[in-house]
């Protein structure tokens, strides 16, 4: 019988994290095993000090396991330098974050085409696709607006068009509507929906918050830093 191809992006293998403070060890990851298919929106939901942060970070090629394997599109993430690292996370993985993370001097516009800077694309290029982007989130009569002059709900937009910006195969999202009133929070969750439909790209939210979980197809949940 021939076996289907794995369509797996994300595979973790026995993933533990303990952080060290001089004399102390802190564990905060214990065995993780975690398969993520190619397109899906899932959900990993957890308390405060969960681990569910310390998660994303490896997800996202921000920090590196203890302990175990994590492959990402098929290649071992371990294995990697610090700027092969580099180099995965900016074409493979889009952040959007809680506090936004916007460069206050930078205009929408430029915000959005940074990180296509850093990979090389040039300026008619990451300007039409910044342009696009935010055509495509509704600001796109914002180009030459500044962070402080948006609101929540439109700075977080902007986050993630610019986290779309590289064209990622995973886009995370670490509690992307915590600082937003209630109008803004649907919208936003509303974006996503619409956006990991329009582009196939595989959409994991970190939360706390069941009532986002519930929107997603599959929700993983973790707690004292296993996944339960």
């Amino acid at each position: 019988m021939q076996q289907r191809p794995s369509t797996a992006l994300i595979e973790l293998t026995g993933i533990s994290k303990t952080y060290h403070m001089g004399e102390v060890s802190v564990p905060v990851l214990h065995g993780v095993d975690l398969t993520i298919d190619a397109g899906e929106h899932v959900a990993i939901v957890g308390r405060s000090g969960s681990g569910k942060s310390t998660l994303m970070n490896i997800l996202g090629c921000l920090d590196q396991p203890s302990t175990g394997s994590y492959q990402l599109d098929g290649r071992e993430v371990d294995t990697l330098d610090d700027d092969e690292l580099s180099d995965l996370r900016g074409r493979m993985v889009g952040f959007v974050f809680q506090s936004f993370h916007l460069l206050r001097n930078l205009t929408v516009l430029q915000n959005v085409a940074l990180p296509m800077e850093y990979q090389g694309v040039a300026t008619p290029e990451r300007h039409a696709r910044a342009k696009e982007l935010l055509e495509r989130v509704g600001l796109g009569h914002r180009f030459d607006h500044r962070p402080n002059q948006l609101s929540g709900g439109e700075r977080q937009r902007v986050a993630i068009a610019r986290a779309l910006s590289n064209q990622p195969s995973l886009l995370l999202a670490d509690e992307p509507t915590g600082n937003l009133d209630s109008k803004a929070r649907e919208a936003t969750l509303g974006l996503f929906d619409e956006l990991h439909k329009q582009t196939g790209v595989t959409l994991v939210v970190v939360t706390h918050d069941d009532s986002i979980a519930e929107r997603t197809p599959r929700v993983i949940r973790i707690a004292d830093g296993r996944i339960q």
